[in-house]
């Protein structure tokens, strides 16, 4: 016996993904003949592995970047409390 409701909660969607299009074994199969004609020289191919994105591959890493993000922070903490100094001066003081 349940407690009786004025609203019914909605349950959250649920969500079952499956690749339409993506064959695990042909894609194996493909790469092994792209392998096997490369070490024959028939195909120049690209490699396939260099192509896929891995976590942090659009970063660049470079401490100037680094430095000048650091500093572009640091200066806008400073604006930000010395408006919010000028505004409380300008409530409370006056």
């Amino acid at each position: 016996m349940g407690i009786p409701r004025f609203f019914k909660v909605k349950e959250p969607n649920r969500f079952n993904y499956n690749p339409l299009y993506w064959d695990p074994k042909k894609e194996e199969f493909e790469d092994r003949v792209r392998r096997i004609k490369a070490e024959l020289g028939n195909e120049v191919t690209y490699n396939r592995k260099s192509s896929t994105i891995t976590r942090g591959s659009f970063r660049q890493y470079s401490p100037k970047t680094n430095r000048k993000a650091g500093r572009e922070s640091n200066i806008r903490l400073l604006v930000i409390t010395a408006v919010l100094l000028l505004i409380s001066y300008l409530l409370f003081i006056r």
